[in-house]
């Protein structure tokens, strides 16, 4: 959070508990003359010989048991469904396996639900070229720097004014952007598509990206970029997991983008598993 003494933190916006606890101490000591470690530790039935234990557990120092969960629950005086939500992000963030990390993400997301509006039939000419969605996300960070001119010279890979142009012509036609007495607005805030979309206009948008990440790899210096690579056996169940956990991962990224308030630059990030011997006919 920008701000978060002067917000109260809400858990439901959370994927790291220990982010939560930071926000929810600094809202604390900024709106509550005497609350200490002491004070919390008092509230929550922690014995006062180990109040410096919230401390501990925000600087990343400690885990959480089970008992101190609702120790610490009872502490911040969450409800019910607040306080089983805390647990669960809890374990999911302190899981030592992928599946165990899946299983707790699943019931998060039971909670959370996603921010992102899902992209409709009507809208998928939004996929057909990448620099559509770049432009954009542009757009949501400079609603007031959005001519074709100024589009078009910040985009990378570069693009025409024309190119820019028609960008900004068929995001007000899909109803993705409105206009502004100075620019343009992007109606909602975050996009995405429906999990496991595998449609042609999807095909392509990816064909497209996984082109564009390799042709521009010798222009951008290794500072602005990071390329991993990584070949490995596994088995099928193996492969069902590594694939549910790289949608938990999304989800992560997606959270900690929405609370960046001080975007200045696009990035695209694209993640591939791919087959290297024959799994299919």
């Amino acid at each position: 959070m920008k701000n978060p003494s002067k917000t109260s933190p809400i858990i439901f916006e959370y994927l790291d508990f220990r982010v939560f606890l930071k926000d929810y101490y600094d809202y604390q000591k900024a709106n509550t003359p005497h609350f200490s470690y002491r004070n919390f530790a008092k509230a929550g039935g922690i014995p006062l010989s180990s109040a410096s234990i919230l401390a501990a557990v925000i600087k990343g120092t400690r885990n959480l048991s089970q008992s101190y969960m609702v120790k610490f629950s009872l502490a911040m005086k969450l409800a019910d469904r607040e306080s089983n939500f805390f647990k669960n992000l809890i374990q999911f963030n302190q899981s030592k396996s992928m599946e165990e990390k899946n299983y707790f993400f699943s019931l998060i997301s039971k909670v959370r639900g996603s921010r992102a509006a899902i992209i409709k039939k009507s809208q998928a000419k939004f996929y057909s070229c990448w620099y559509y969605v770049v432009v954009w996300n542009y757009l949501c960070s400079h609603p007031k720097n959005s001519s074709p001119q100024e589009v078009a010279k910040k985009i990378f890979p570069s693009i025409s004014v024309n190119q820019a142009k028609e960008a900004i012509q068929l995001l007000i036609d899909l109803g993705l952007i409105q206009r502004l007495a100075n620019g343009y607005k992007p109606v909602e805030q975050h996009l995405s598509t429906e999990k496991n979309t595998g449609g042609a206009f999807t095909r392509e948008y990816m064909r497209e990206l996984i082109t564009m990440s390799s042709q521009i790899l010798p222009d951008v210096p290794q500072a602005f970029r990071q390329y991993n690579a990584l070949v490995f056996s596994l088995s099928e169940k193996g492969f069902s997991t590594i694939k549910d956990r790289m949608r938990t991962f999304q989800e992560e990224l997606r959270t900690i983008i929405e609370k960046d308030k001080e975007e200045d630059r696009v990035y695209t990030l694209t993640m591939q598993l791919y087959p290297n011997t024959k799994v299919f006919e």
